[in-house]
């Protein structure tokens, strides 16, 4: 095994591994490899863009990879698809997380080239889902060390597609408290809120169906890297994907319902102040007839010498005004 790197941004992390063997190496170089790789085992290197950006090339050139292979990887805002090439097979595909909550969703490419013996995975940041596959890679009596390099390699799109069921768990669980909030505390919700978790959606979703046609592409793939023996896992992966397809158009349409339930209560919020204001001016239509009439300036009106007229005129503005009130309660006006 080799010692650890005195540099640890030069550092790379390789497993190498078969039925009966299992290590852990730590390169400097590349050229180490030289007296490690066996034709009669397995090895899976893992690298992230973040802190090795320039050994990226050079471990394409190390294992021959096609120059395509570098402008993919590089190029972080493509679509997921499924290359295949004489000596590798390329993935690229999407890692969706969040550090905090789902406002703050993060998209990482994860591109995946592997061939009969070796599975190299590119990370675009150092956050890493892959630590439950190297727990398993530990087991001698597990699959990932009987099986091939693309059971192997379908254990990571299985770890990619797990996490989007985590995310969309997160967005249902916001949906909810969206609607609890905007049946019982419209003030706890802005429009924006819900627009929030519409565009979450749009970007998985972005995400999930071109996921979807790279694994088609992999179940009618005839290369040589591929074993019908991974079938099975890979149709469970597939099956996986149509059901995160399935559980979006769910969210979407709850998110739909969301919209309406958030409109809908506020125009029952305006009817609700519109019928107030209504109500308050019905009340003082009669009041304001009175006042207005005995507000002209005319000599002969009767009344306007009455010793009890300004106390009369506010007796009868109450009685009106008890009368009319009376009269809404009653209609269940308010």
């Amino acid at each position: 095994m080799s010692s650890n790197s005195s540099n640890p941004h030069r550092s790379l992390e390789l497993y190498s591994f078969s039925e009966q063997h299992f290590e852990k190496h730590h390169l400097r170089s590349l050229t180490e490899l030289d007296e490690i790789l066996d034709t009669e085992k397995k090895y899976w290197l893992n690298i992230h863009k973040s802190n090795q950006e320039e050994i990226f090339k050079e471990v394409c050139t190390y294992f021959d990879l096609h120059p395509v292979v570098l402008d993919d990887i590089d190029n972080t805002d493509q679509r997921p698809k499924l290359e295949d090439f004489d000596n590798f097979i390329l993935i690229v595909s999407k890692m969706l997380y969040t550090k905090s909550d789902i406002e703050h969703l993060e998209i990482e490419q994860v591109s995946i080239a592997f061939n009969k013996n070796i599975i190299i995975t590119f990370q675009e940041n150092e956050y890493d889902i892959f630590d439950p596959l190297r727990t398993r890679l530990e087991n001698p009596n597990g699959k990932m060390r009987k099986y091939g390099t693309d059971y192997f390699v379908y254990t990571i799109l299985d770890a990619i597609l797990d996490q989007y069921y985590v995310i969309l768990e997160l967005i249902s669980d916001q949906t909810e408290k969206l609607e609890d909030d905007i049946v019982n505390d419209m003030k706890k919700v802005r429009l924006a809120d819900i627009y929030k978790q519409r565009k979450s959606l749009q970007e998985i979703k972005k995400i999930i169906w071109p996921t979807r046609e790279l694994i088609s592409a992999w179940r009618k793939s005839d290369s040589h890297f591929i074993t019908k023996r991974s079938t099975p896992f890979i149709n469970d992966v597939y099956e996986s994907a149509v059901e995160i397809i399935e559980n979006l158009e769910m969210q979407r349409e709850s998110i739909t319902t969301l919209v309406e339930i958030f409109m809908t209560n506020i125009s029952l919020k305006q009817n609700e102040v519109m019928k107030t204001l209504t109500i308050i001016a019905t009340i003082f239509i009669p009041l304001t007839f009175i006042a207005g009439v005995y507000g002209m300036n005319f000599e002969n009106m009767p009344e306007l010498g009455w010793e009890y007229g300004y106390l009369s005129s506010w007796i009868f503005f109450l009685v009106v005004s008890s009368l009319m009130m009376y009269y809404f309660k009653r209609k269940r006006w308010f």
